[in-house]
């Protein structure tokens, strides 16, 4: 019987590798904030810990603990939190780094942007959607720009309203403001920041699929991310059926 993961088996080893590092990264700074942190950064610690249940949630879920979200998703995901929660909120590099926030508006819509067009390039193999990519690109943009705008309106509930409540309890600090801008002005730089980034994650997302299919690689991902969506047959039913050949 062989306990092969089928969605793994093309992974490049340094890829593994690489999550492998970050996760337990993760871990390890996560527990050490939550033990060692002042004030409000233990929190982030929480958060961080709490991201990294969450994506490697399926895998535990499932009886044969397959790697069901595509490695390079969870990288990313992973990537993110890296610089959110441990580099950004517990390290202070929003306050210490004038742009930060900026590059943080830009970095985390791209990758968004990126994944999106996988996931909708891959509703278009299996006939779910029928449009052209650039088509793809423009939903996927505007569907950025919204999560963006949808965050700005967050921060500013969780600022004016809550914050006032919890404070005493989680010092974190307003999450809105710039050192070098009004609010007002680093909202809008944000939102234009936010649009940015979802633009040239979705034309890179065009570019690596229109050369994926000129090498013929493309199904090499998109099963990944069909299980994700729930367009292929569970992996777990699939291993089984292949240990029974």
């Amino acid at each position: 019987m062989s306990f092969t993961n089928p969605l793994v088996k093309n992974i490049s080893p340094w890829k593994r590798n690489l999550l492998i590092i970050m996760r337990v990264l993760i871990l390890i700074l996560g527990i050490s904030i939550v033990i060692f942190g002042v004030g409000g950064t233990k929190v982030f610690g929480i958060m961080a810990l709490l991201a990294l249940t969450i994506i490697y949630l399926p895998t535990l879920l499932n009886k044969n603990h397959l790697q069901l979200i595509p490695v390079e998703v969870e990288i990313m995901f992973l990537l993110v939190v890296i610089m959110e929660y441990v580099l950004g909120n517990t390290f202070g590099l929003y306050g210490r780094i004038p742009h930060y926030d900026s590059f943080m508006h830009f970095t985390i819509p791209m990758m968004v942007s990126l994944i999106g067009m996988m996931f909708m390039y891959t509703a278009y193999i299996y006939g779910r959607i029928k449009t052209r990519l650039l088509i793809m690109a423009f939903l996927i943009i505007l569907i950025t720009i919204g999560i963006g705008g949808i965050l700005e309106m967050v921060e500013y509930f969780y600022d004016q309203f809550l914050y006032t409540h919890i404070s005493h309890v989680m010092p974190t600090g307003l999450t809105q403001g710039s050192p070098t801008q009004n609010p007002l002005d680093d909202t809008m730089t944000d939102l234009f920041t936010d649009a940015i980034g979802g633009i040239i994650g979705a034309f890179i997302g065009v570019f690596l699929i229109k050369r994926a299919e000129k090498k013929g690689q493309c199904m090499e991902w998109v099963d990944q991310f069909a299980r994700l969506e729930g367009f292929k047959d569970d992996p777990d039913t699939d291993e089984l059926a292949d240990d029974k050949e």
